[in-house]
């Protein structure tokens, strides 16, 4: 059987997610997939919007944050690239007021918030 090529550039991310949540968390293909396309509209969302974000820190906690990407291109000078996510997930903590971050295999998941 032949594999599928991805169709884009942001297909071809989305299959590396992929490949990293499997690698790290020991998933099935189903799950990374599930991940990986939750992941993707977490962070168009935030581009816009605020989001509640559920994940584990690398000590294994739990974590439960309000973030979002609209300051992105104020603080960095550069509008935000999906392109340049390979491992970590920047995000704005809202209530922190600073930039943070979470490895792809550690997302639980999201819900949109005002």
């Amino acid at each position: 059987m032949k594999k599928q090529r991805p169709a884009s550039l942001h297909e071809a991310l989305k299959n590396l997610w992929k490949i990293r949540i499997r690698m790290e968390k020991d998933y099935n293909e189903v799950c990374a997939g599930w991940m990986a396309d939750r992941i993707e509209s977490l962070i168009d969302h935030m581009q816009y919007g605020y989001a509640l974000i559920a994940y584990h820190k690398q000590d294994g906690t739990f974590k439960l944050t309000k973030a979002t990407l609209i300051p992105y291109e104020n603080t960095f000078r550069r509008e935000y690239d999906i392109l340049r996510v390979t491992s970590a997930i920047v995000y704005w903590d809202v209530e922190l007021q600073a930039w943070r971050n979470f490895l792809l295999e550690n997302f639980l998941e999201w819900r949109p918030v005002c």
